[in-house]
């Protein structure tokens, strides 16, 4: 029920959308066609049966009920969409004038009759979407009804068509063509949508918004992440699939070892079994991580083509898992280690970008672009990072802190002392000569496919290392100034 009013509320507001949307642009419009019929001047005003048109809404509700699975509701809700589409693209190339004349009502149906009165707004007539959603519903609801019923849905849809007469709200060409339009829309959607490939797409790309949303919700920079890759999908949806599905796996897995996204128990065993079930197909345990991470998993080794791709996509996730381990161990890491970490991390998620967007460079080719990345990554995640017991701080510079009396898994401790605030200003310094070495790097893989996406990442580690980090760490606009060539 939750899966189906969600589709009914997003038709709700598309709907209101494109239809308010033709209204208010019609609304310049100078005129209008006459499509008015000589037999039109005999047929009544008759207000009490806008009951009967206000009561498509009612008609409409039952597919909650009707429907009960979303995969059963997406035909239904996806002819609705195409039918407003259509309709709208009408109203704006073919404006009407009706030729009724002005109606007054008064007594007991004046309130119905205005509330009808409303919902058809002013100038959306040809053709009447009022009558094609009903026979859309009458078409729907027939192949899950028994013989009554069917006859009950149908009467319904033509009292309703016969209301918009009755009511002066359409013309009879304004009914045929709604009528033409549900049966044309109902007979190419409806197959199409049924297809078991249309509606695992579907489905996959449900799960990528929602993750994505979630992952927005935690962090504003995701949410512009998630714009651009929408927006690098325009035109190129089905090709543009796996970048969608790869993000949403891989910080989904991410977030579960960072403890950002909460599991019930070790982290690591769900990782643990999602690897076994995407390298031999086992079953994993019943958890909506695991349900969720599988079935984007699945989808992205099956997007990817090039068997080294998946594998690196495999080892990925083995090196973050690595970090998880570190944690529950409380290691200290040296130096050389932690930056092994980074670069095998950067080194594999940068390749499968590079990969996923039909780059014709390699991650290899821009390894001080890695290593600068992995630095942000450690700098900007510091305090979050140490708090948790991921300690990218080496462990010969951590017993520096705590022979001074302060403890280095805390950031502003770690600040505090004279051996912390050298280490990171020494960071900061390496940094600025990564920058440079990446910036000759690009230039000399400048023309290549891919390159624009690796200075998009310099770049953003450009404005990282000159103005965030700085704002956090008042102490390195000291060492900034010291700039070396």
């Amino acid at each position: 029920m939750k899966r189906t009013a969600a589709l009914a509320s997003g038709f709700a507001v598309f709907f209101l959308v494109v239809y308010g949307g033709a209204s208010w642009v019609t609304g310049f419009y100078p005129g209008g066609l006459r499509v008015d019929l000589p037999f039109e001047r005999h047929i009544p005003f008759v207000p009490s049966w806008a009951a009967v048109y206000i009561s498509m809404d009612l008609l409409l509700l039952l597919s909650l009920f009707i429907f009960r699975t979303w995969r059963r509701m997406l035909p239904f809700a996806l002819a609705l969409c195409a039918e407003t589409v259509l309709g709208a693209l009408c109203f704006l190339v073919l404006p009407v004038e009706v030729a009724w004349p002005r109606r007054v009502v008064t007594g007991a149906w004046t309130q119905v009759f205005q509330f009808a009165d409303t919902m058809n707004l002013e100038r959306n007539y040809l053709p009447s979407l009022h009558v094609a959603f009903a026979c859309t519903a009458a078409l729907a609801y027939r192949e899950r009804a028994g013989p009554v019923a069917r006859m009950g849905f149908t009467l319904w849809a033509l009292a309703i068509a016969a209301s918009t007469l009755l009511i002066h709200e359409h013309h009879a060409v304004d009914v045929l063509a709604g009528a033409l339009l549900a049966w044309g829309v109902w007979r190419v959607v409806a197959p199409r949508v049924r297809e078991a490939a249309f509606l695992e797409a579907v489905r996959v790309e449900s799960i990528c918004a929602r993750e994505l949303y979630r992952f927005a919700r935690r962090h504003p920079r995701y949410g512009l992440i998630a714009l651009v890759l929408y927006q690098q999908s325009l035109g190129r949806w089905r090709e543009a699939r796996r970048a969608r599905v790869g993000f949403c796996f891989l910080q989904l897995v991410d977030d579960v070892l960072d403890g950002d996204r909460p599991v019930e128990g070790e982290p690591l065993e769900y990782i643990d079994a999602l690897l076994r079930t995407l390298e031999t197909g086992a079953p994993g345990p019943s958890s909506a991580f695991h349900d969720t991470a599988s079935t984007l998993g699945r989808v992205l080794l099956a997007e990817l083509t090039n068997p080294g791709a998946r594998e690196q996509v495999l080892e990925l996730v083995r090196t973050m898992r690595e970090d998880r381990e570190r944690v529950r161990a409380r290691h200290w890491w040296d130096a050389g280690r932690i930056q092994t970490q980074l670069s095998n991390t950067f080194r594999l998620s940068v390749g499968l970008m590079l990969h996923v967007a039909d780059a014709q460079v390699r991650a290899e080719e821009a390894p001080s672009l890695l290593a600068a990345l992995g630095w942000c990554s450690v700098m900007r995640d510091l305090r979050e990072d140490l708090a948790q017991g991921l300690f990218n701080v080496p462990a010969d510079v951590a017993a520096e802190v705590r022979a001074t009396g302060h403890d280095p898994a805390d950031l502003d401790a770690l600040l505090a002392s004279e051996a912390g605030r050298a280490w990171v200003a020494s960071e900061y310094q390496r940094a600025r000569l990564l920058l440079d070495h990446s910036a000759a790097e690009l230039d000399s893989l400048d023309g290549r496919p891919g390159t624009a996406l690796l200075r998009l990442f310099h770049r953003s580690v450009e404005a990282f290392w000159a103005r965030k980090l700085p704002r956090r760490m008042p102490f390195l606009r000291e060492a900034s100034a010291l700039r070396p060539s």
